[in-house]
């Protein structure tokens, strides 16, 4: 009894976390997202500002985590935050691109009856930018929650080296339950997260992607229109609230310029008072660990490489069959939302008999927790994004003339994919340089994998608590991935816009 009271706590606690991030990544996202889209000045600041943050693994943010916000706000209200705060860097960045690319395709002509009507930006972010980008909201939220919840658990045991905080969650209590040994805690912590994720997607984000986006997906639409009704209530009641208070008062989002000079002196100040006793290693100490970044790089190109490979073969199957079946493409999709939701590092416990009694136990374990970072992206994206832009018309000649079998899939099925194969495996790229830092290093207490390798370097870097080494290769890696972005996955993106962007 105990124990069941325990889980439920921890679950209400982690879901709380999860929504509230959630929510400010949804702000977020629409703020930032319509922001560059109307703005070309704030675009061409912005745009590779976020390629670069969307690149930074979560262990990179433990810096500003620890050292600002926890420092900053002490006790529990600054681990919260903290918490809260690295929960949204793994679910904010797909969201704002979502918004952005929704607005930058809108007719101009909205814009300019906003114009024509005078409409303020409190009336133009309710009545324009959130309507214009829904659907891009829902169907990037199926992503990102799956997201947050893949790195929950590293959010809410916080370490820097001797420093560690625990909050009270259910990914700290599985962690927690596997290294006191107790197995039946374990267990039932991961069969409660399970549920707890399968729940949030069966009454919320299914019944919203069914409504707004159209899919096949099981869930409780009943549950989600009270949802939406009560939600679409509040939400005309603060829209008329702040377009009135803008209108009468000219405050929202006009604000003085002495205030905002204001503002930005307090979080200056804050910032200066939240590094005070900050003691960082000297730049020096970070030297050999940089100067081994290139040939860890080397040994984790491969494993990225190939989890890419697999990533896009066995999407592609599975998103055939679900063309194929409707029943498939239900029982698909509510595998693939529960399985792309398990925090990374549960998987080494869940796994720990397997990486201990084989010698290629630990890296197939590796692989599987790179292929937990990686694959959901491309499955995703062909399950929410391809299978619609398979051509009916394609199809039903191909149904005519009989064309079945490894031609229906090479001539019609797979070319009608590739841009949201792209998209996919784009993502995908960076999401499994993210899952190299869970993959790559373990601490189980009585066993240490260490499988080299980049991610391994940036794990140990902040298991030590070097914080200049830890900046140092977050910043080199994300480099390389944007670097990367802007050379290999362009061209790749032109060349598929050429060949295959007509009708």
């Amino acid at each position: 009894m105990l124990l069941l009271q325990e889980l439920l706590i921890a679950t209400a606690l982690s879901l709380a976390r999860m929504f509230s991030a959630y929510i400010i990544s949804l702000l977020l996202a629409i703020s930032l997202g319509s922001w560059m889209a109307r703005s070309r000045a704030v675009e061409s600041l912005l745009l590779p500002v976020l390629d670069v943050l969307q690149s930074i693994p979560i262990l990179g943010f433990f810096p500003a985590a620890l050292l600002l916000l926890a420092r900053l706000l002490p006790g529990g209200l600054g681990l919260e935050l903290a918490a809260v705060f690295l929960i949204v860097t793994s679910l904010v960045w797909n969201m704002i691109f979502g918004v952005y690319a929704s607005l930058k395709a809108l007719d101009p002509s909205v814009y300019d009856m906003a114009e024509v009507y005078r409409l303020g930006p409190a009336a133009r972010f309710f009545f324009i930018y959130v309507p214009a980008c829904r659907e891009s909201i829902i169907a990037n939220s199926l992503v990102s929650w799956a997201g947050g919840w893949f790195f929950l658990t590293s959010a809410e045991v916080l370490s820097l080296g001797e420093e560690e905080y625990r909050l009270r969650g259910i990914g700290s209590l599985i962690l927690d339950s596997f290294s006191r040994g107790d197995l039946a805690g374990f267990y039932s912590g991961v069969a409660v997260l399970l549920a707890a994720i399968l729940a949030t997607y069966l009454l919320l984000w299914n019944p919203a992607a069914v409504t707004v986006l159209r899919l096949p997906l099981p869930g409780v639409p009943a549950v989600f229109e009270v949802v939406k009704s009560a939600v679409g209530y509040a939400w005309g009641g603060l829209a008329q609230v702040l377009t009135s208070l803008e209108v009468k008062l000219g405050v929202v989002f006009r604000l003085p310029r002495p205030i905002k000079a204001a503002l930005l002196l307090l979080a200056a100040a804050a910032v200066v008072y939240s590094a005070r006793g900050l003691s960082l290693e000297p730049l020096r100490e970070a030297a050999p660990v940089l100067s081994s970044f290139p040939l860890e790089l080397a040994k984790s190109l491969p494993r990225v490489g190939l989890v890419l490979l697999l990533s896009l073969g066995l999407s592609v199957m599975i998103a055939y069959f679900a063309h194929l079946s409707r029943g498939v493409s239900m029982a698909v999709s509510i595998a693939g939302e529960v399985l792309a939701s398990i925090p990374a590092v549960v998987w080494w416990p869940l796994l720990s008999d397997l990486a201990l009694s084989h010698p290629l136990g630990p890296s197939i374990v590796m692989l599987i927790v790179y292929l937990q970072g990686a694959f959901w992206y491309v499955y995703f994206n062909l399950i929410v994004y391809g299978l619609a832009s398979v051509r009916k018309d394609l199809y039903e000649l191909a149904a005519v003339y009989q064309v079945r079998g490894l031609p229906y899939l090479r001539y019609v099925f797979v070319p009608s994919l590739l841009p949201s194969l792209a998209t996919g495996l784009l993502s995908a790229w960076g999401g499994s340089w993210n899952a190299s830092i869970v993959a790559e290093y373990v601490d189980m207490g009585e066993r240490t994998f260490d499988m080299q390798g980049v991610g391994s370097l940036i794990s140990k870097a902040a298991a030590q608590g070097n914080v200049a080494a830890l900046l140092a290769t977050s910043l080199a890696l994300s480099l390389f991935i944007v670097l990367v972005n802007k050379t290999l996955w362009v061209r790749l993106f032109r060349f598929i816009e050429r060949r295959y962007g007509g009708e």
